[in-house]
Parts: C-alpha cells; structure tokens; sequence
C-alpha cells in the first residue's frame, strides 16, 4: 500500500492546499485513495467575447459553484471586455486560487479606470505561469509577496501606479525563481515606477512597444537592467535619458529595435544630423557586447546605432547579425561600417526585407562603397533578400559585396514573390558573372 493511502482523510486535505495541479495529477497516479478523493481539470476558459446564455457573471459563478473542494484545476483563463465588477472577479480568483493547485493563469480584464488584482494572488504557491492583461492596474504589492514557483511572468497593457514603494520592482522581487518575464505594451511614461528591471534569476526579457503611436513624455526617465543571468533580451521601445545600469553578462541573443528621441518627443519624424537628443543609448549598445546572435530592426536601430557609433565596443562573441529591413531601400546603413569593425568573429550576415542602395548613376551607397570594413570582414556566409526581383540596384549591392569579402564561403539570395524561370536565370547568371573576392564562394539562389 503506498503511503498517501495510509493517511486519514483530514490530513490529506491540509496538504493538497500546498500542492500544484502536477502534483496531484502525479499522486492520483500512484495513490488509488488520492484518485478516489480528488479529481483535475486541464483548462477551465472564460471570455465574455464568446456565446453563452444568460450573463456572463451568471455563467462564470454557476460553473464555479458546480466545481467540488476536492477539484483541482491545471489552467484557469478569465478574460472580459465589458467591465465586469470588481468584487465579483476577486471572489472567483479567491475561490480560484486558494486550494485549486492552479499552474497557469491568465487574466484579460477591461475597466474604465483599470482593474486592481487582489492580494491573494501574490502569495499563490502553486502558479507557474502568469499572463495579466488589457488595463490591470497595479499599486500595491504585499510586503508578505511571494510566487515560490513562478517561471513566466507576461505583462499585456499593464500599469504600475506606485512610485514610493514601486509595486513592479516588488513583484519581481516576489518572483524568485522567474525565468522568463514579457512586457508588452509598456508606456513607461504613463508607468509609476523606479525604472529598475532587477531579477538574479531572469534568462529571457521581452519588452515590446507599439511605436506607431508616438511619445510625449515631459519626465525625465533612466532605466536600469540588473539581469546578470539573462540569456536573450528582445527590446523595442524609445530610448530614455539614459541606461544607469546595464548588466547583461550572460547575454547570448539581443534582438533591439530602439528609436531615439529629440526634446522627449517623437511624432513620426526622424532625429537629424545637427539635432541635440534627449535620448543616450550608450550604456545599452555597450551592455550587449557579450552576444553571439544580434538582431537589429530598420529603420530605428540604424538610425540609433549611428548616432551612437563611438559608443559601439568590439563585439568579441558575435557571430551572427540580422539586419531586418523593410521595402523601402532608402534608409541608409551608416552605422554598418562602425559595426562591421568592430566584430572581428563575425560569421554570418543576414539582410531580411531587401538590399538598401541609391537610384542611378551610382547604385553603391556611400555608407559602403568608401569604407574597408569589407576587405577585412571575416564573414562566411551572406543572406540577402530582394525587395524588387533583382533590380540593377541591388544587383550592384550584391556585387560590390562579393567583390570585397575574401573570405565568403555561401551567398544566399532569396528573392520575395515568384520569379520566373527566365527571371531566375537572369538573377543567377548576373550574380555568377560578378567578380569575386574569395574563390571558395558558391551561390544560392531561391524564393520566398
């Protein structure tokens, strides 16, 4: 007889308040009296977006009215665009969370003036995963706070509303063994807060931002990362007054899409030459220097890279760059050559999007065809995508490359949409009629 079994009824019920849903999932398994005690639902869903009858208060109450005390829950996901009342979402996440084993929550709640979570939910044992979204606001953080098993934390249109105590720096703290932490939607001007991203347990940060709508925030700002275990880093957003700290020692994939900002503004106008920038992304270009794999995001990271060029540190690690750019071929890559020299391991370069070069007579930009960095590149292969099926200008581009990195051992050149036989073989034999800098050179060429 196993063990579980051996114990009475009341002693087995003050435990399972402290166990996951795994958990008892793996003792409904090997204990027949526990299988026989309690019972587990993998995903209990609701959102008022669906078809139901009745209300949607009415739906979610009697569901979890029919649930015995001996069920337990994997998955719970609450989501409502219709405002419901905060009362009545605190009691079912109390019923919800307090012995429910729950693993994985995920709650979407729209208010007009925000949604406040309940304490409770700082303190839950068992959860592993959280996803808080569309409106929750956040001011108070228990000072008892403490998510013992939370590895994933998403944040969707969250706010922080406490300066004083800074109630995100406390939910981090609260969170001991997090691994992976996303922000999305994040308006830190709109945000009460210290600026401090602080987590020794963090190996994956994502931070996105829609850009599209602007930036008008009279504040000053500074933000900080003290991340020192944080493996991969995906950051779009504007680039503040400053980075205090920037510890990223363990970084090994930044994937950054920065724009910076004049006077703390952005209103879909680009920063000029002669311009005098609030926004200083020194401490961050220098933060990265340890990555193996970097992602940079046309046309802000280009623009910012530029402007930061003396700030740029030999990237000993690097081996593989992403340039992502979009269609319009004109955004110069005057950062590139800054870059390009100071990445002596650099292996792999991959240009997603199209191939930037100027209109006739001279199709090599500037930003290329004056520099050397390509003469001592060590680069090995090149992957390129054409924006406009092989145009004479990115044709040019492509030659000029093969004519001065002597160490290319691949090229390959993508080309969007579907091309032709007699397209494909034009682009082939033009390529394979270039001069080459290194002989060991082959070429490939396909569409996507």
């Amino acid at each position: 007889m196993d063990r579980i079994s051996g114990l009475p009824d009341e002693l087995i019920r003050l435990i399972v308040p402290y166990i996951s849903a795994k958990d008892a999932a793996f003792l409904r398994v090997v204990s027949k009296r526990f299988r026989n005690l309690y019972t587990i639902i993998a995903d209990l869903e609701f959102d008022d977006t669906g078809q139901f009858q009745g209300t949607f208060t009415d739906l979610v109450s009697r569901e979890l009215a029919r649930l015995e005390t001996t069920t337990y829950i994997r998955r719970f996901s609450l989501k409502s665009l219709r405002g419901l009342d905060q009362a009545r979402i605190n009691h079912w996440l109390r019923d919800v969370l307090k012995c429910r084993g729950v693993m994985d929550l995920e709650m979407g709640i729209y208010g007009d003036n925000g949604y406040t979570l309940p304490l409770e939910i700082f303190t839950c044992k068992t959860v592993k995963k959280l996803k808080l979204g569309n409106e929750i606001v956040i001011s108070v953080v228990p000072r008892n706070a403490l998510l013992p098993a939370l590895e994933t934390l998403i944040f969707d249109s969250v706010r922080f509303c406490n300066l004083a105590d800074c109630a995100f720096h406390a939910f981090l703290l609260a969170c001991p063994v997090l691994k992976e932490l996303t922000i999305d939607g994040m308006y830190w001007e709109t945000w009460q807060w210290s600026g401090k991203v602080s987590s020794q347990s963090l190996q994956r940060l994502t931070i996105g931002r829609d850009m599209s709508e602007g930036f008008f925030g009279p504040d000053h700002q500074n933000i900080t990362f003290d991340t020192p275990n944080l493996a991969y880093l995906d950051y779009t957003d504007f680039v503040p007054d400053g980075y205090t700290i920037v510890t990223f020692d363990s970084l090994v994939e930044a994937k950054l899409n920065l724009l910076v900002m004049v006077n703390r503004r952005w209103n879909d106008v680009f920063a000029n030459d002669g311009d005098i920038l609030s926004s200083n992304a020194t401490n961050l270009i220098q933060g990265i220097r340890n990555v193996e794999i970097l992602e940079l995001s046309y046309p802000y990271t280009f623009q910012t890279l530029y402007f930061f060029r003396n700030a740029i540190p030999v990237f000993e690690k690097l081996r593989h760059l992403t340039m992502t750019h979009e269609e319009d071929a004109g955004f110069c890559w005057r950062f590139l050559p800054f870059l390009l020299n100071k990445t002596p391991n650099l292996k792999t370069l991959v240009i997603e999007g199209g191939v930037h070069y100027l209109e006739e007579p001279d199709y090599v930009c500037g930003c290329l065809s004056g520099y050397s960095c390509l003469l001592s590149c060590p680069l090995e292969v090149l992957e390129l995508t054409l924006s406009d099926k092989g145009r004479i200008g990115e044709l040019e581009q492509i030659k000029h490359f093969l004519g001065k990195l002597s160490r290319l051992e691949l090229l390959k050149v993508h080309s969007r949409g579907r091309l032709s036989d007699a397209e494909k073989l034009r682009i082939y034999t033009d390529i394979q009629m270039f001069p080459r800098a290194s002989s060991k050179c082959t070429i490939q060429l396909s569409c996507i």
